[in-house]
């Protein structure tokens, strides 16, 4: 949505004519990148963000709300991420707007009454780069990777371009947004003189990334994709979703209750996606323990039956299959990850309080201190399973987010994929 660009703001302070020579400098600039094959010499990159890695912006028309001053009419605004939203204050207010309704008979979910969520600048990297559009410095997000490929001549929404969609679902709710990434891939590959594309991805955009390749032809595949780059990609899924399931989490903000974010969280699809799968954790590994009893990957339906929210048994069944036996992607893969990271593995609520309303004890293991080293080199597997090639490229101390303004990975990126 263009009238939303940070751009628009500096434009304000310009005169015409400023603004009319800086047009016709960025219109020459988009045309002699598309014309010149040396000024953008490597390949073409979309991004395919991840769980919570894009803006989310929302229009209000609502019947009520859940406090006095909740907004209940609104145009667009920003609604994730921002952290004006994340205060005590407001926060009821945000998981009302922010919250899905599933529906158990076409399985797909919907927002809740009144409220329409949607994502801006697809095509454009404007809302993966930064996840609060005022460019605050803890919403960094790709705005490092694509810092370092503007800076060997890559072009913002021509070689570098972005593919946001709404995290809060699973694949098999994204038939629209992938007929418009084929689309994208297409166009970006004509207006990059027949370049193919590389997919760079991160975290659940993995896993989004690998269900589209897998419903591609592989001739279409051939033409179009140089190479497919994901960035800490949970294959085998996550054990932190499960906390999110059970007891919430807070994003960080620990003047906000966990139990109060989860009333949203739990109604997104894309948490049940992500929940560890019994391809990577043993039926027998308790990974939740309780006085009353132990959960195991085995467990799922008894366990959201016990936190009496038996809905997210459907939702988990109807997002699960999508990339369960994770099926070679048929294009050459650049896996990144980190690793030496302590990452959340096993829980223990005690009786100290009723079970589930508030935060385990943790143990650690090994990760990126979000996905589970064994989820992360899920995809090694390829390596025997098809004819490209399959590598890994891991980064110590690399944190799961973090890693995305890691020097080395952009080094990796510019010289190894994009071959600059």
């Amino acid at each position: 949505m263009s009238t939303m660009d940070d751009t628009d703001a500096r434009f304000t302070n310009l005169s015409l004519k400023s603004v009319v020579l800086l047009i016709f400098c960025c219109c020459t600039c988009v045309c002699f990148t598309q014309r010149d094959g040396n000024v953008t010499k490597g390949h073409p990159v979309i991004i395919l963000p991840g769980d919570g890695g894009t803006q989310l912006w929302a229009s209000l028309d609502k019947p009520s709300t859940v406090h006095y001053y909740c907004r209940q009419k609104e145009a667009l605004f920003n609604l994730w991420l921002n952290v004006e939203e994340l205060t005590p204050l407001s926060i009821d207010c945000f998981v009302d707007n922010a919250r899905l309704v599933f529906n158990n008979v076409t399985k797909h979910t919907s927002d809740s009454p009144g409220v329409n969520v949607t994502t801006v600048n697809f095509g454009n990297t404007n809302s993966v780069e930064y996840l609060d559009p005022s460019h605050i410095s803890i919403s960094k997000y790709f705005d490092g990777i694509v810092a370092a490929l503007v800076a060997v001549g890559y072009q913002r929404g021509v070689s570098v371009r972005g593919a946001p969609y709404d995290f809060r679902k699973a694949p098999n709710e994204a038939n629209v947004y992938f007929q418009n990434v084929t689309k994208l891939i297409e166009e970006t590959y004509r207006i990059n003189q027949n370049r193919k594309v590389v997919l760079l991805t991160h975290s659940m955009g993995g896993l989004y990334g690998l269900y589209y390749l897998n419903s591609q032809p592989q001739e279409w595949k051939d033409k179009f994709i140089q190479a497919y780059a994901p960035i800490s990609a949970p294959w085998g899924g996550a054990t932190k979703s499960i906390r999110v399931v059970v007891s919430g989490d807070n994003v960080g903000d620990v003047v906000v209750y966990a139990s109060t974010v989860r009333k949203a969280q739990r109604t997104w699809p894309s948490i049940y996606y992500l929940m560890p799968s019994d391809k990577f954790w043993n039926p027998k590994e308790v990974i939740v323990e309780t006085p009353k009893k132990n959960y195991t990957v085995a467990d799922y339906q008894t366990l959201l039956k016990d936190i009496n929210y038996e809905i997210g048994w459907e939702m988990r069944q109807a997002a699960m299959d999508q990339v369960y036996d994770l099926k070679a992607p048929g294009v050459p893969v650049y896996g990144i990850h980190g690793c030496d990271v302590p990452t959340e593995e096993h829980y223990v609520y005690d009786s100290s309080r009723p079970f589930p309303d508030y935060e385990p004890h943790i143990t650690y293991g090994q990760g990126d201190g979000t996905v589970n080293m064994r989820s992360l080199k899920g995809y090694l597997k390829w390596q025997k399973e098809q004819q490209h090639p399959v590598s890994e490229f891991q980064i110590p101390g690399g944190e799961h987010v973090a890693i995305l303004q890691n020097a080395t990975l952009h080094k990796y990126l510019i010289k190894t994929i994009l071959h600059l």
